[in-house]
């Protein structure tokens, strides 16, 4: 009877002592701090549009981390602090060891920077079709796009997002001029030929002849005599020589 009683007593004060410690353990955890900032930023083919020390000064601007109570801060607030940054593509936020919040980032990609008047200022295009502002950190070696507006740059953006994948034919673009007559013409790295596309209707095809005529021409060594290249003509290529 006596070690019943006893037994009794021992799990009560054990359930009493292990409550005790759990209450102990959420108000310690309530009263919690972030002691710091670590911030990740993701490199992509090379391209720093943003880099850490901008991004942790962007936080800071909104809070100072170090020292705000863990409960206090949401981390959704952090995630809308860091997209207000143009460069931003993705954000991972999330509480990590020794209280410190982590925020790693990915950079949005431009596919083509875009020029439309001395007026305005140029401006990218990345891989979803957005505009993205140039930025003081970096400049993206892509195809210049000329173009009087952002809705006339949209079929010059559809050959870059057509050739930026192949090895061949991203190397090769340097510009891009869209007209509203003539369409789409491209100034190359290689020769000194301006190539007129129209537009890119059977873009396979013209990306085809093109290939076949530069490869003929670059045996004969006499590419460089062409300033003109039209590939809007079916089944041929049009070339027209400077003499």
């Amino acid at each position: 009877m006596i070690r019943t009683i006893l037994s009794i007593a021992s799990a009560v004060l054990l359930i009493t002592g292990s409550g005790a410690l759990v209450g102990f353990s959420v108000e310690r955890e309530s009263n919690a701090r972030y002691a710091g900032l670590e911030v990740d930023v993701v490199e992509i083919d090379g391209m720093f549009f943003v880099d850490a020390a901008g991004v942790r000064d962007h936080i800071y601007a909104h809070d100072s981390i170090a020292g705000t109570f863990i409960a206090d801060l949401s981390l959704h607030d952090v995630e809308h602090w860091v997209h207000e940054i143009p460069a931003i593509d993705g954000i991972e936020v999330y509480p990590g060891l020794n209280r410190t919040l982590h925020v790693r980032v990915t950079q949005r990609k431009p596919l083509a920077r875009v020029h439309t008047s001395e007026d305005a200022s140029d401006f990218y295009i990345d891989s979803n079709g957005t505009m993205l502002p140039l930025s003081p950190h970096y400049t993206a070696r892509v195809p210049i796009i000329h173009a009087p507006s952002f809705e006339a740059a949209a079929e010059a953006f559809a050959l870059v997002n057509a050739t930026t994948n192949d090895p061949l034919w991203s190397a090769f673009i340097d510009q891009i001029e869209v007209d509203d007559e003539t369409g789409l013409s491209v100034v190359p790295r290689v020769g000194a030929a301006r190539i007129q596309f129209g537009n890119t209707q059977h873009l396979e095809e013209k990306l085809n002849k093109l290939l076949v005529f530069y490869t003929e021409h670059v045996e004969r060594g006499n590419l460089n005599v062409y300033k003109r290249i039209d590939l809007t003509y079916t089944d041929q290529v049009v070339a027209q020589r400077y003499y």
